[in-house]
């Protein structure tokens, strides 16, 4: 996970009072009043971000400093082999459970989550509008329901997946996300169960995504 870094504070020579480094956009994007937060595609992958609350790329290659992180590398250009679109993705890899994983990820879109669009696992070709992480403006303790579709070889298979953020701004390790110069959420993504055939669903799990400054 990237950890992330405190607010300088600037010490004013000859002065009383402490004065708070100016809000960058990390603290920006956390309303307090409305208890929402923009999340950039910065919060999922890595990279810097300038605070504008639009969705864009950030280049190079980005990991998670845990056991069993991922890596990402992108951005670049891919044709879908089902829908024949050419998207911009990241490459995503991983190990655990004793396997090396494989993704390919694209964000949706209407831009309210990136998903995967290529899968080494469960007999995944392909997939197409999948929302695994909720990317732009969310409130805390919101649930939105995608509708997607994956392919296992020639068969088409329509899902649907439900997000709901369970924590929309908290304290880690110390850091006080809230006032502090970073961001932080949970989610939880629960795709809906296969309902004829014997094709397995990923299951559902919990993440935390925190980036740093």
């Amino acid at each position: 996970m990237r950890l992330p870094t405190i607010a300088s504070i600037l010490w004013l020579a000859g002065a009383v009072a402490v004065v708070a480094a100016e809000p960058d956009g990390w603290d920006r994007a956390y309303d307090p009043t409305t208890r929402s937060r923009f999340i950039p595609l910065q919060l999922i992958i890595g990279g810097e971000w300038n605070g504008e609350r639009t969705i864009t790329y950030p280049a190079g290659t980005f990991g998670e400093l845990i056991e069993h992180g991922s890596v990402w590398v992108g951005p670049r250009k891919w044709t879908h082999p089902k829908t024949t679109e050419e998207l911009v993705v990241y490459d995503r890899s991983r190990s655990g459970r004793g396997m090396l994983t494989d993704q390919i990820f694209a964000v949706r879109k209407d831009l309210t989550a990136i998903g995967r669009v290529a899968d080494n696992r469960f007999g995944i070709t392909a997939c197409d509008q999948e929302a695994k992480y909720p990317l732009g403006l969310w409130t805390q303790g919101e649930t939105r329901t995608f509708e997607y579709t994956c392919w296992y070889g020639d068969r088409a298979r329509s899902k649907i997946t439900t997000l709901t953020i369970r924590d929309i701004d908290f304290d880690y390790g110390g850091f006080k996300h809230g006032s502090g110069s970073s961001g932080c959420c949970a989610t939880r993504a629960t795709a809906a169960p296969s309902t004829t055939g014997s094709i397995p669903s990923p299951p559902a799990r919990a993440s935390c995504i925190c980036v740093d400054d």
